[in-house]
């Protein structure tokens, strides 16, 4: 690596969970060559939450950095380097060369539901998570169904070792499954309030504004049935707990601060609902609409370009060139705005809820 490509981060000892992540995708790559257009893809998969982060480009970088420090893949020259924007990327990876032998399993017996391993391309750690799932497998004779990360510990020593395992090529049909390994996510809840027989769920990013929208719609709850608290980026996780709310829920609608993180928050929480078949998350756009007009623009942090389009996509298209504004301009608007007083002497917003 040149230094002019140097990351700003110097890894050292096991891989970051990002790095491993990729690297366990990276595992079943049917060639050597990796573009950058595919790198970013992996990025996605391995840590969705960096889509819309302002150092993209960085994080990218950086993890790279760290995989060809660990010998992991070959940066190339520096003349194959993107410079259309910094930090520069390169245009491509190379992986270094598969040994075609499989790791040799010699001494021992694979409990049925892991037939597939000994003919398996594996790296070195996933081979040895491999033999910790076996032995637990060959021992545990619970048919109790326990959280994710508890499992995770039993198995592994570490809670965490399962959330990486997940997004890697040793999950999936004919592969490990939570089944297998008897068991499930555990979904935080979130704080709610029932308001109506609506079925529709409004999420609200802060407190104060939670409680005055249970206050104003207990009255006249049109289609909200529950309005619940996000607790900032809490949502993002315990969107998956709408299933085990008291009353049906068909659709989501989210009503945060116009800024870049309570943009990307119900964006990445509606990519985790589609993903387990539940509602996506919507705009309140009625409470959207009104924060625009009578909201208070504040100064933070300015946001590129191209990450503004990409958080504001979220939005309906008639917000989206007031929110982009908003964010390349180093400006916000908190949800806090639109307070009691308003939402109780004006009614517009009403009718997109």
């Amino acid at each position: 690596m040149t230094a002019a490509h140097q990351p700003t981060g110097t890894p050292t000892g096991d891989l970051s969970p990002r790095a491993q992540r990729i690297v366990d995708t990276l595992a079943d790559w049917p060639r050597r060559k990796v573009t950058l257009t595919e790198l970013w893809r992996i990025l996605d998969q391995a840590d969705p939450s960096t889509r819309m982060t302002g150092t993209r480009r960085q994080l990218l970088l950086d993890t790279l950095g760290e995989l060809a420090d660990a010998d992991l893949l070959n940066l190339p020259a520096t003349p194959s380097w993107d410079r259309s924007e910094k930090p520069y990327l390169p245009r491509f990876v190379r992986l270094p060369a598969a040994d075609p032998t499989p790791a040799p399993t010699m001494g021992i017996v694979w409990h049925p539901a892991l037939a597939w391993v000994p003919e398996a391309r594996l790296h070195g750690t996933q081979k040895a998570d491999l033999e910790r799932v076996n032995r637990w497998l060959h021992t545990n004779r619970s048919d109790l169904v326990v959280p994710l990360r508890e499992r995770s510990l039993e198995i592994f020593g570490h809670e965490k070792t399962l959330d990486r395992l997940l997004r890697s090529t040793l999950f999936g049909p004919d592969r490990l499954t939570l089944d297998l390994l008897r068991a499930r996510r555990a979904a935080p809840r979130f704080t709610h309030e029932r308001v109506g027989d609506g079925d529709t769920l409004l999420v609200v990013e802060n407190s104060d504004t939670f409680d005055s929208l249970c206050h104003v719609l207990t009255d006249r709850p049109g289609n909200v049935g529950i309005v619940g608290w996000g607790s900032g980026g809490g949502f993002e996780a315990s969107v998956l707990s709408i299933p085990l709310l008291p009353h049906p829920v068909q659709r989501v609608l989210y009503y945060g601060d116009l800024d870049l993180r309570g943009l990307q928050i119900p964006a990445s929480a509606s990519r985790t609902a589609t993903a387990e078949g539940l509602p996506p998350v919507e705009p309140a756009v009625g409470l959207y609409q009104a924060l625009l007009t009578v909201g208070q623009e504040q100064a933070t942090t300015r946001t590129s370009a191209s990450t503004a389009a990409e958080t504001t996509r979220w939005l309906p298209e008639h917000l989206r060139a007031r929110a982009h504004g908003l964010l390349v301009s180093g400006r916000r608007v908190a949800q806090e705005d639109t307070g009691l007083g308003h939402l109780t002497e004006r009614h517009e917003w009403r009718r997109l809820l």
